[in-house]
């Protein structure tokens, strides 16, 4: 923790270690005025009691001016992991995004980001202990150092036997934080899988009892059993000091007269010893005074110990997502796009292999070849797991093939201008996100443009825009994918990927999708590869292209041919749409 802390900033807490050594210095200084003062008989107190005054202040000031540089080094550091966090996803490639999962990565960027905050807000009035503490051993030594060395064998007995409790301490907080991924996961499950839940009692009863609770008593437990061995390490530590204050205020008379008189009938000559053992009454109160004036901070060092263990454990997940910085793509196009538009797409020799859930073997699609020329709306089919998705996560250029290659315009895609060529796209995947604003969509006119979309797709009664902000998302599947639609025909990209978005359409306007909507964009040069299975619009495509086994297959002509001699109904178009017409 600490490390990271210095990784991430040097001088801040060099400085404020120095200043908490100060502060640390002046509780010293203070317990010796105290003793001092109670040692003095003629009343002479004049002195120190301004000398006491100054070290009240110096310790004020020097503890808030230690715990103010630690937490804005603190809220400085999360400010940064926040960022880099951020931007380290939006740099990991998606295939690797996909393979962590979203619930780790969800995790991480509030349970985690949250216990290492919580832990670092600590840290500050850890470290101002820590340096109370060192400062009052070094009083101690002062008065006397066999009671130095005592307080030292037992802050040795001590830390040995902490250890072995914090061992088990930390097993138990690791084994939590594993369970707290399984809970996450399995409230996701709950949140988007609330219409199965209630529609299968015997489902939800699984859930709840099989799954969900017992992954929070495991949870619980390892959470409990953490803590409470945490607390344990704590109040062992408290009686060992308050043992020390009892040994050397009943013990010690007793071991030095002993001691004495083993000496004298052994007829030893070892002189020293006893005046060594000798301990004058003004030390003693030193003594007692120092360590009952170190328990408290070091109650707090112990409190505190739990969170920076967790806090430890939460880095350390956030480290284990393995992000690495020589595959991390960058966030910004490499310079202008070498990409004309429009222009032909190509794969050449494509190939992709992925696990399919459920299966054991990797799946191959490809290899492919596909051109796709400027103007020209592309059907694809095939059955669920046949590689459609792939195949669209390959085309926009968020998988790389493995084999063979994609050339647009010309110009072959390499992972030097992956993300200009990425910024040749508009989709709506099956699997959308819709932002509440147009997000990097700028112009003087863009509200009322995005207004007169809203109107020519009948959402102008449910969503109002205003400084590129929607009013509401609350909206049906099929609005929402509307909304979608409208922001790709605002990129005005040269290429659009529609991923099933007729599928939560009501019949009248997945006929206006079909027949007035890809029209519109064919006639703007836009190439479209739709990915649907509504055959009874096949007929409207330039090309029908199928995909089994993750290979492609086109459709023929007389295939063609036979769908539209077999829908008439559909041959009927609906004239277009203002808005939506040619340019």
């Amino acid at each position: 923790m600490v490390f990271f802390l210095l990784r991430n900033s040097f001088w801040l807490p060099v400085l404020s270690v120095v200043v908490g050594l100060l502060a640390g210095l002046s509780s010293a200084g203070l317990i010796a005025v105290i003793n001092m003062a109670l040692a003095n008989q003629d009343h002479a107190l004049t002195a120190l009691g301004w000398i006491f005054a100054g070290l009240c202040m110096l310790l004020l000031l020097a503890r808030m001016a230690t715990a103010f540089l630690l937490i804005r080094i603190a809220q400085d550091v999360i400010f940064d992991l926040r960022l880099k966090l951020s931007q380290q996803i939006l740099q990991t490639s998606f295939s690797r995004l996909q393979a962590i999962g979203p619930a780790r990565i969800l995790a991480c960027l509030t349970q985690d980001i949250t216990t290492l905050a919580e832990a670092l807000h600590w840290l500050p009035m850890l470290c101002v202990d820590t340096a109370i503490i060192a400062s009052c051993l070094l009083y101690l030594g002062w008065l006397s150092t066999p009671l130095l060395v005592l307080v030292l064998l037992a802050m040795v007995l001590g830390v040995c036997g902490f250890r072995l409790i914090e061992n088990r301490a930390l097993h138990g907080l690791k084994m939590a934080r594993e369970a707290d991924d399984i809970l996450y996961k399995h409230f996701r499950s709950l949140t988007q899988g609330m219409k199965e839940l209630k529609l299968h009692e015997l489902r939800r009863d699984a859930f709840l009892s099989k799954h969900l609770k017992v992954t929070a008593k495991d949870y619980r437990k390892h959470f409990l059993k953490g803590t409470g061995f945490y607390i344990l390490a704590g109040s062992w530590g408290n009686v060992l000091f308050y043992l020390l204050i009892g040994i050397v205020l009943f013990l010690l008379p007793d071991i030095r007269e002993a001691s004495t008189r083993l000496i004298e009938v052994m007829e030893l000559e070892i002189s020293g010893l006893p005046a060594w053992l000798e301990i004058r009454p003004e030390i003693v109160r030193g003594y007692c005074l120092t360590i009952l004036y170190m328990i408290s901070p070091l109650s707090a060092l112990m409190d505190g110990l739990p969170v920076l263990a967790r806090g430890t454990i939460a880095l350390k997940k956030i480290e284990s997502l393995g992000w690495d910085s020589r595959e991390a793509e960058p966030l910004k196009p490499n310079g202008p796009s070498p990409f004309p538009h429009p222009a032909e797409l190509e794969l050449r020799g494509v190939s992709h292999r992925y696990h399919r859930e459920g299966e054991d073997r990797p799946f191959t699609l490809g290899p492919l070849n596909l051109v796709l020329q400027p103007g020209e709306v592309v059907f694809l089919t095939g059955g669920n797991g046949s590689g459609k998705t792939t195949l669209a996560l390959l085309l926009v250029g968020l998988y790389v093939p493995e084999k063979g290659h994609i050339q647009l315009g010309g110009q072959i895609v390499t992972n030097a201008n992956r993300e200009n060529y990425r910024q040749q796209f508009s989709t709506v995947f099956s699997d959308f996100y819709l932002f509440d604003s147009l997000l990097g969509l700028h112009g003087k006119e863009l509200d009322e443009e995005a207004r007169a979309y809203l109107v020519r797709l009948q959402l102008d009664h449910k969503v109002q825009i205003e400084n590129g902000a929607f009013s509401t998302l609350d909206l049906s599947q099929g609005q929402r994918k509307r909304l979608a639609l409208l922001v790709a025909y605002l990129e005005d990209r040269p290429f659009y990927l529609f991923d099933e978005w007729a599928a939560d359409q009501d019949p009248v306007f997945k006929k206006i999708f079909y027949t007035e909507l890809l029209p519109a964009l064919k006639a703007r040069r836009k190439t479209v590869v739709v990915i649907s299975h509504d055959d009874a619009y096949f007929h409207l495509a330039d090309r029908c292209l199928k995909i089994e086994d993750g290979i492609l297959n086109e459709s023929t002509s007389d295939t063609l041919e036979t769908i539209k001699s077999t829908d008439s109904q559909v041959k009927k178009r609906l004239p277009l749409a203002p808005g939506f017409c040619s340019e």
